[in-house]
């Protein structure tokens, strides 16, 4: 088997260092045509489907060469010890003489010196076209741009839309298809729901309550409601739409009573000796098949705890014995 193994091993251009055969899971020594020295078990190489092994330590050279080499052709010069890997920091500068810190793989991906990339986006937001271009996308709208002069697109600038309405907003936000506020405000007030109440009420009948607005102003807005024991509140539109409803209603459905506090100690074979429940967290009297008395929690009776006395009688028992 090691000769095959040997066999197989110079087909990929590797040779095989082991002097014995250790088994097909065990791994053997081998040596790649670079001349690296590595370890792989033989089942791998001997019962391969996929295409050739790879190197590892030639691997990281590639990845180190293609590294250094896209660095070159930026003309950036790496200034902080040998390449490591992707994901190690490097200082790194440019051509232009500008220093920074970044990790391998920003550079892998295309990024580069962060001085020159704002330089660069200065310059094309002081473009020499930026006042017209902008007083052309305003024309696009039918209105103006009331401004003289243009520097970049981060700056504010004065327009006026068809209706007379003036504001001020940054180039960019123009060129990106932004307009009049207010223009847009009355625009999506237009849109509301003209059944909405109507909607409103319906839904509020289909829980037995009311809804006691007068007017409908859009689905994200609050409104009163009443339900049929009574509780008032506000909920917001679209919620009551979804099926929500009476908050203090769905709470008392979740409180529990003293009779679910006796049936909790009858299961544990007990007593539950207060009159009244006040709470999961007011303390409750209670009384174990044994016949001692304490005061618990209801939240830890639930919980599984039980009678402290039997706990220790127990305890004591076991270590006894």
């Amino acid at each position: 088997m090691l000769e095959r193994l040997r066999q197989c091993a110079a087909k990929y251009g590797w040779q095989c260092l082991s002097s014995e055969w250790r088994g097909v899971n065990s791994r053997h020594q081998f040596a790649c045509a670079r001349g690296h020295a590595f370890e792989r078990v033989a089942l791998t190489l001997l019962y391969r489907n996929g295409g050739a092994p790879v190197c590892v330590f030639c691997q990281q050279e590639d990845i180190r060469d293609r590294w250094l080499g896209k660095l070159a052709e930026r003309g950036g010069t790496l200034l902080s010890g040998p390449f490591i890997g992707l994901f190690a920091r490097y200082q790194i500068r440019c051509a232009e003489g500008h220093e920074w810190s970044v990790e391998g793989r920003k550079i892998s991906e295309g990024r580069w010196c962060p001085s020159c990339a704002h330089g660069d986006a200065t310059r094309r937001s002081c473009c020499s076209d930026g006042l017209a271009r902008l007083h052309a996308k305003a024309r696009e709208r039918g209105g103006k741009c009331l401004s003289t002069s243009y520097t970049i697109e981060s700056r504010l600038y004065g327009f006026e839309c068809a209706k007379g309405h003036r504001w001020e907003a940054r180039a960019n936000d123009i060129f990106r298809g932004t307009w009049c506020g207010r223009c847009a405000k009355s625009t999506s007030s237009g849109q509301v729901d003209p059944n909405g109440l109507a909607r409103l009420q319906a839904a509020a009948r289909e829980k037995g309550g009311v809804c006691l607005a007068e007017a409908y102003v859009g689905s994200a807005e609050k409104y009163p409601f009443r339900c049929e024991v009574g509780h008032e509140w506000l909920a917001i539109a679209s919620q009551v739409w979804l099926g929500h409803w009476c908050r203090q209603c769905a709470g008392l459905k979740l409180r529990q009573t003293i009779d679910d506090m006796r049936g909790l100690a009858t299961a544990r074979g007990g007593l539950c000796l207060s009159a009244a429940y006040q709470g999961r967290r007011t303390k409750l009297t209670w009384q174990c098949h044994r016949g001692h008395v304490w005061e618990s929690r209801p939240i830890n009776i639930s919980a599984g705890t039980w009678c402290p006395q039997c706990a220790i009688t127990n305890r004591t028992r076991r270590r006894d014995h």
